[in-house]
Parts: C-alpha cells; sequence; structure tokens
C-alpha cells in the first residue's frame, strides 16, 4: 500500500485551513448581500403570487358580470317572450270566443235542437257520474226487456204549436173540422194575409178540412232570394223595412249583408199587391224576458233624437229603430252614468250603455261617433254620440233599448 507523502499532506492541510477561514472570518458585507439576496427572492416570489391571485381576482369577477349581465338579459327576453305568448293566446281566445258567439247568434235557431240534446246528454252523464262517485251502494241491475218499462208516444197528425222558443221555420197545419183563417192566425199569432200570401190563396178562396196550409213564424212575406236582389230592393218590393229583414235572427244574416240565391227570407211586416196594415206581431215566446207593449209612455225618458220610428218592437227586436240622418245628433233620454261606450259590438257596432241608477238602463246603437267615455255622468238631453250605421245596419238610423231590472221593455212605455 502507498503512504501519503509529506506534499500531499500539506497540501490537503492547507485546503482546509484556506476553506475553514472562508467561512469563519467572513467579512459583515459579504454576510449582508446574502441576505439581501434572499430578502429579494422572497419578495419576488410574493409579489408574484399576489399578482397571481389579483389577476384571478379580476378575473374571476369579471367573469361573473358578465355572466350575470347574460343571464339578465336572457331572463328579461324570456319574460318578454311569455308576455308576448300570452297577448297571442289570450286574443286568439278572444277571436275564437268572438266567432263561437257570432256562429250561435245568427245560427240559434238550427242550432237550437243540436244543444238542446247535447244539454240533454251531457247532464245524464253528468248525473250518471257524480251518482257512481256519491253513491254508498252499488246500482243494481236493473231489467229493460219489460215492455211495461218502456216509454211510448201516441203518433198525432195534430200539429204542436212550439210555445217555449221562437219558431223560425215555415210549418205545415193541417186544417181541421170547423177552422177558419182568422182561427189559425190567431192560434199561431200571425196575420190572415200572411197565411193567404205564403200559401198563395186569395181573399176569396175558402179552406176545407184536410187542406195542408203553410204557416209563417211571423206576420210578413216569405220571400226566395233571386239573382241580382238585395235586401233593399227585397224591402222595396214588400214596402217592409230592410233592417226588420236584417234583424230577424233567422234569416241569418250577417254584417257584411250579403243573400244566397235560393234562401228563404222572412220579411216582417211585408204585404203583397194592395197596402194592408200588418199589426206588429203577437206571437211572443214564455222563456224570453217578457216585452211591455204598453201604448202609452209614462214620460219617464226622453226621446234620444227627433225622427221616425221605422221599426217597432218584436220578441226578436227588443226596441225601436228611429230614422234619422248620417251624423245627426244623439241625446241622452236620462241622466246617468255611462256604463259601456264601445267601437264594436255583434250587431250593435259602435254603442253606449247608460246606467240611469233607478233599475233602468238604456242603449244606443248603430252610431258613428261617440262623445262620452266610460265612467263619465251625463245630464238629461246631453249630446253623447252621432247617429251611424255601424254594426248590422241597413241604414243610418239609432237602435234605441230600454231595460228594466235586466228586462228589456218596450220603450214607447217609457218616453
Amino acid at each position: 500500500m502507498e503512504e501519503p507523502s509529506l506534499q500531499d499532506s500539506r497540501e490537503e492541510l492547507l485546503y482546509t485551513t484556506t476553506t475553514t477561514d472562508v467561512f469563519e472570518y467572513a467579512p459583515y458585507e459579504v454576510e449582508k448581500g446574502v441576505k439581501a439576496a434572499h430578502s429579494r427572492k422572497l419578495y419576488e416570489e410574493i409579489s408574484s403570487s399576489l399578482k397571481s391571485t389579483y389577476k384571478f381576482l379580476v378575473l374571476s369577477v369579471t367573469t361573473f358580470l358578465f355572466v350575470s349581465l347574460d343571464f339578465l338579459k336572457f331572463i328579461c327576453a324570456y319574460i318578454w317572450y311569455i308576455r308576448l305568448k300570452l297577448i297571442s293566446l289570450v286574443v286568439f281566445l278572444e277571436a275564437s270566443k268572438d266567432k263561437v258567439v257570432r256562429a250561435l247568434m245568427w245560427r240559434r235557431g238550427l242550432l237550437f235542437r243540436p244543444a238542446t240534446h247535447g244539454g240533454v246528454v251531457a247532464l245524464v252523464a253528468i248525473a250518471v257520474i257524480a251518482g257512481g262517485l256519491f253513491s254508498k251502494s252499488d246500482i243494481a241491475a236493473q231489467d229493460l226487456t219489460m215492455m211495461d218499462s218502456a216509454l211510448t208516444a201516441n203518433n198525432t197528425p195534430v200539429t204542436i204549436i212550439p210555445t217555449d222558443r221562437p219558431r223560425a221555420e215555415v210549418i205545415k197545419y193541417e186544417v181541421g173540422k170547423g177552422d177558419t183563417l182568422s182561427e189559425i192566425a190567431e192560434e199561431f199569432g200571425v196575420s190572415v194575409n200572411s197565411i193567404r200570401w205564403v200559401n198563395g190563396l186569395s181573399s176569396t178562396d175558402k179552406i176545407k178540412p184536410a187542406d195542408t196550409l203553410n204557416i209563417p213564424p211571423v206576420s210578413g212575406v216569405v220571400h226566395t232570394v233571386k239573382k241580382g236582389q238585395t235586401i233593399h230592393s227585397i224591402a222595396k218590393k214588400y214596402e217592409a223595412n230592410p233592417q226588420a229583414i236584417a234583424n230577424f235572427p233567422f234569416n241569418y244574416i250577417d254584417e257584411t249583408l250579403s243573400l244566397t240565391i235560393g234562401q228563404n227570407l222572412v220579411v216582417p211586416g211585408g204585404i203583397k199587391s194592395e197596402p194592408v196594415v200588418v199589426p206588429v206581431p203577437g206571437y211572443a215566446p214564455s222563456n224570453p224576458p217578457p216585452i211591455n207593449y204598453a201604448a202609452a209612455g209614462n214620460g219617464l225618458f226622453a226621446r234620444p233624437l227627433p225622427g221616425p220610428i221605422n221599426q217597432y218592437p218584436s220578441w226578436y227586436h227588443p226596441g225601436i229603430d228611429i230614422g234619422a240622418s248620417y251624423g245627426a245628433g244623439v241625446y241622452a233620454a236620462g241622466s246617468g252614468r255611462v256604463i259601456t261606450a264601445s267601437q264594436y259590438g255583434p250587431g250593435f257596432g259602435m254603442h253606449i250603455f247608460v246606467d240611469h241608477g233607478n233599475g233602468y238602463i238604456t242603449a244606443y246603437a248603430h252610431l258613428s261617433s261617440m262623445k262620452v267615455n266610460v265612467g263619465r255622468n251625463i245630464s238629461k238631453g246631453q249630446l253623447i254620440g252621432s247617429v251611424g250605421c255601424s254594426g248590422l245596419c241597413t241604414g243610418p238610423h239609432l237602435h234605441f233599448e230600454v231595460r228594466r231590472n235586466g228586462a228589456r221593455i218596450n220603450p214607447l212605455s217609457v218616453l
């Protein structure tokens, strides 16, 4: 084994001594520089960390604000969308309701029977379902095959006169022994001439038992529409009021006043050939509110405007039509408060309702303009509108109604 030389031992000793002396006797400035380097490094690390945290917070807050703004925009847009959809739904429901009401109003004669039968079926179904739900015991089975449990009706050749509803159609009547035209006319509430005209009878023709007569629904003429005819031309032919033809509910005339070739029109109050005084139809149904046909008025209300009366009250026209020029002033029949001032109403067109506070309400229809608003208190004789021809109308006039405790009465009885 080689032994270390004396030269190597000296060099190692010198190295060790030098290194130890450097660390043991380092000047103060060197130590201070080392500490400063460490401090700067720590400061840089802390600053970098704070900057990173600050940037993260700023980015987070900015992102939150943008997301919140977008969310608010979405909520506002969604609420606006829902509002538009609700408005569209309300408009659709209102239009559907108007169409249904218009169809039921103008075709109530044809729809009476199916509506009645459908209502009875619905009531029976509800009764059966409700009975099954609320009954405490089961329904025992019934033998429905017994002859004595069947409901039967006797056949009769005699025409049954409807007493609970207005008649829409021309019906057939078989003349019995001893019948006369005047008795038949009185029985059905129409004039003798109306029966003669619809059956083509002259004043000298006689009726005999077993004859079949056509009976019109009201006094007047039944006319079949031909090409080129209008309501005005038909009314002129039979010396009738065109508005009365349009108002008769079972003529099914809408606000366009259009007619169909071959359509059968009832011309209330119409006459043929020689002028004949046709009485006001005396047939009145029992279900609708009764109309007071008193001839003399009591002066409770004033006439809303001067002019001739073109159409008098009847069961299908519960008011009077006062003729006047277009734009003529319409005045309140009495003091009260305006409860309706509408631009449109089925048949009425532009109309005003006034509540007089004593159970009476007056109605003014077919106006061309209105001078008052809903809720306004008005005095007797105050200008409230102008004569027009809005709604179901054949010429300028005022349709005037009086309602007492909800029932329509003859306006002439209180004027």
